[in-house]
């Protein structure tokens, strides 16, 4: 996070970012959190120990706990209609005004980053998609569908290329889910030694954490 934070300002308790980052409200975060210089839209979630460089993203996204994203990461882009004669949203808006016609109602899109992914640089996502923990998601990729958990994703449209461990460990550490437990505890853990770790989960029997946001609005 240090490389994110380092010319950061403070905001609310546990909250940092650029001056350039722009940050739509509502907004939700579990501390602490860096935004960078991004610009983030309304009724996006942040949780704890997550950053994010730059980029774009859209509204109602929610991002876990322990996330890292890189530079000109764009999530939650939309997808624009290609069912009609013409894809220009501006236009096809006119059309409906003009002949009194009322589209059908579009439920807001939600994209979710689960706990533990990485996102390199240059990544699209869209909308409306699931990306399970512990996944990486590579350079330049474009993810058009949802990602399982620890998977390792390239390319544009985004392929597995292979998963972080075998699946008898991804298993495992899935089951742990060890990012629902309290930061103070986490960093006691052998967390280089993914064996040790899960034993240490699996003799403590920890209590989870509960998510818990501070909530940013507009006074008022």
């Amino acid at each position: 996070m240090s490389a994110v934070t380092q010319q950061a300002q403070a905001g609310p308790e546990g909250l940092t970012f650029l001056p350039d980052a722009r940050i739509g409200m509502p907004f939700y975060y579990e501390a602490p959190v860096s935004l960078g210089s991004a610009a983030i839209g309304a009724n996006c979630r942040f949780g704890r120990g997550s950053y994010i460089n730059d980029g774009i993203m859209r509204e109602n996204i929610t991002v876990g706990r322990y996330c890292s994203i890189g530079r000109r990461v764009t999530i939650g882009a939309p997808n624009h209609p290609l069912d009609f004669a013409t894809s220009a949203t501006g236009l096809l808006a006119e059309c409906d005004a003009r002949q009194g016609i009322t589209p059908d109602p579009v439920k807001p899109a939600e994209t979710v980053i689960g706990n533990d992914v990485w996102i390199a640089e240059n990544v699209i996502i869209l909308e409306n998609l699931r990306i399970g923990d512990g996944a990486a998601i590579g350079a330049g990729a474009v993810v058009t569908a949802d990602v399982p958990p620890f998977a390792i994703m390239v390319g544009a449209p985004a392929r597995i290329l292979r998963y972080r461990f075998d699946e008898a460990v991804c298993t495992e550490l899935a089951h742990a889910a060890w990012w629902q437990y309290a930061h103070d505890y986490l960093t006691t853990l052998p967390l280089r030694d993914i064996a040790a770790t899960l034993k240490r989960l699996d003799s403590d029997k920890p209590v989870p954490d509960p998510v818990a946001y501070t909530r940013i609005a507009p006074p008022g």
